[in-house]
């Protein structure tokens, strides 16, 4: 199995189902950030007991990288992408290694912010949120890299390469919603809605990192594209709504 992360938690929820079918699994788990590394780490020595049998790769190195060092003709049974495919660079070619290494009758379990809605259309709107370096240097553990690429995928660009390969899948979507109405009804934002606002905008700590014109922007956006309702005195609750696509693929 190959795990590009999200933190661990689904992925750790992923194996101990799988667990109930295999008794013995191994776990190949790509991540250039050293910090995110870390913590998923921590997390498994947390769990241990909740996983036994299961024998971790840790790879603090990005996608390209890892493909580049991996043996030839290595093959897995079961790939996990879960809010990670946006920045793992041109998603054709992405998208073609991934599915080599699957086995046949391996599975691709995606999941990914939809080209319509929410986070997809804020950082097609306002590009430099998320533009940077192509690549960068490679992570050590004394100093944390963080990883961006001139490229931002979402599921409408996953969706086309599939059916231009034939590769099968099928679909569901979820959509999740991020109360933010502290940020138009209050003075000063809430340390919870500063840290929503990094993550919808993909930049650490977002207000003060960019320039006021920049932020007074964004913030505009937010509220016009923002779903109102009210709330239970009466007030004005302001949700930012971000569609997600889940594709399951199979060779």
């Amino acid at each position: 199995m190959i795990f590009f992360p999200n933190q661990g938690n689904q992925e750790t929820l992923q194996l101990k189902k799988l667990k109930t079918k295999f008794s013995r699994l191994s776990a190949t788990v790509i991540e250039p950030s050293t910090e995110r590394i870390s913590k998923y780490q921590d997390m498994v020595r947390q769990k241990s007991s909740d996983i036994t049998g299961i024998e971790y790769k840790w790879h603090n190195q990005t996608f390209h990288e890892f493909v580049r060092s991996m043996e030839t003709g290595q093959k897995y049974h079961f790939i996990t992408i879960v809010h990670a495919i946006y920045f793992m660079g041109e998603i054709e070619e992405t998208f073609k290694k991934l599915y080599n290494f699957l086995q046949p009758g391996g599975i691709i379990f995606l999941v990914a912010s939809t080209g319509y809605s929410g986070m997809s259309l804020l950082l097609r709107t306002f590009p430099h949120l998320y533009l940077a370096v192509e690549e960068t240097t490679p992570p050590t553990t004394t100093q944390p890299q963080e990883v961006k690429t001139k490229y931002y995928t979402d599921s409408t660009e996953v969706k086309y390469v599939l059916k231009k390969y034939q590769m099968t899948y099928t679909q569901s979507s979820y959509i999740v919603s991020a109360d933010l109405t502290t940020c138009f009804t209050q003075d000063e934002m809430t340390p919870v809605t500063s840290l929503l606002l990094d993550f919808i905008t993909m930049t650490v700590k977002f207000q003060e990192s960019v320039p006021d014109e920049t932020f007074n922007q964004v913030m505009d956006y937010i509220k016009r594209n923002a779903r109102v309702e009210k709330g239970d005195k009466g007030d004005a609750k302001y949700y930012f709504d971000n569609e997600c696509d889940v594709l399951v693929i199979s060779k």
